[in-house]
């Protein structure tokens, strides 16, 4: 594990040479979005290496990699990866369904400085996004692909970032959107945001309560059922703590793609009802319609509140 450690701190100091219930009428599904394509990739000027320099460089991976010595099998697919070449990314995109993890977390770090075809790197990270299964794996994926970058993953990375439930892997989904800056991402972002903001949602666990009370009774109540049911199990993090750092991990990346912050889903939802002639796709209509039982609610909401206001008053004048 030391060895993986300082090889991630290798790669992301040099990645050039590595070279739950939602309210009604809510988006069900990020693939809800048309299918958009993205921009044309800003053309790499870097040095490429040809196909006989890459069977050469696979050549001498195949016979580093076969070692015992984890070491050195880390420094074969470091190595493997300063040749640019579509035959190595082909190559590394094998690594990424090796039965071992370490591998798996390293060829995607490295699998991202292929920049000669981003494109074919990108759809190798994200066809392995949606096989894998482990947490410590997703992250570094979600972190390869916003590096890329690679926005045609989004719809995909939105599916993941909903199912799983370890709050590292969404938390790193989000950044890698912040990264992309793309306005396709925010279906999927608001997807996650319209979940009940008093539920707990981390790490294996979730929770939600709402009675409608004033306050932050609902929110107590749902961190008591949390602990209740998921207390004796060990988890990075106190609750309190992560939902925060989740929360906040939603608001910065719908920041980084509006370049406006944004308090909550409903100021998002009025974000993208006012752009949408600028949007590179068809609102759905869910969208509108979730904005609206929003309003609605919160229009409710002020009217039960000056109503008990004026009783109240009536009662002191009596």
């Amino acid at each position: 594990m030391k060895l993986l450690h300082g090889f991630l701190l290798l790669a992301a100091a040099a990645p050039a040479a590595l070279a739950q219930d939602a309210p009604k009428g809510a988006p069900k599904d990020s693939k809800d979005a048309p299918k958009v394509p993205a921009p044309a990739p800003v053309k790499d000027d870097r040095p490429v290496s040809g196909d006989e320099a890459a069977k050469a460089a696979i050549e001498r991976f195949e016979r580093d990699f076969a070692s015992k010595d984890e070491g050195k099998r880390m420094n074969a697919i470091s190595s493997l990866g300063m040749t640019k070449n579509d035959l190595v990314a082909k190559k590394l995109g094998t690594l990424l369904g090796h039965a071992n993890i370490e591998v798996r977390q390293a060829a995607s770090l490295v699998l991202e400085g292929q920049y000669q075809n981003k494109v074919l790197a990108g759809e190798l990270l994200r066809k392995a996004l949606l096989k894998e299964n482990e947490a410590e794996v997703l992250i570094n994926l979600a972190l390869a692909i916003g590096r890329v970058p690679h926005p045609d993953a989004i719809p995909d990375m939105g599916d993941v970032m909903k199912k799983d439930e370890n709050v590292f892997v969404k938390i790193e989904i989000l950044k890698a959107y912040g990264k992309m800056k793309d306005t396709r991402a925010l279906l999927p972002i608001l997807d996650l945001w319209l979940v009940n903001p008093h539920g707990y949602s981390w790490e294996g666990g979730e929770v939600s309560y709402d009675s409608g009370a004033s306050g932050d009774a609902d929110q107590k109540e749902a961190e008591r059922q949390y602990h209740e049911k998921y207390g004796n199990q060990q988890r990075k993090g106190a609750p309190p703590t992560m939902l925060k750092t989740f929360i906040q991990a939603i608001a910065e990346a719908v920041e980084k793609i509006t370049g406006e912050k944004l308090s909550g889903p409903t100021p998002l939802m009025e974000w993208m009802c006012a752009h949408e002639a600028d949007l590179p796709y068809k609102l759905p209509s869910k969208v509108k319609q979730a904005l609206k039982d929003a309003q609605d609610k919160a229009a409710k909401k002020a009217n039960d509140k000056d109503k008990d206001e004026a009783r109240d008053k009536t009662k002191d004048k009596k």
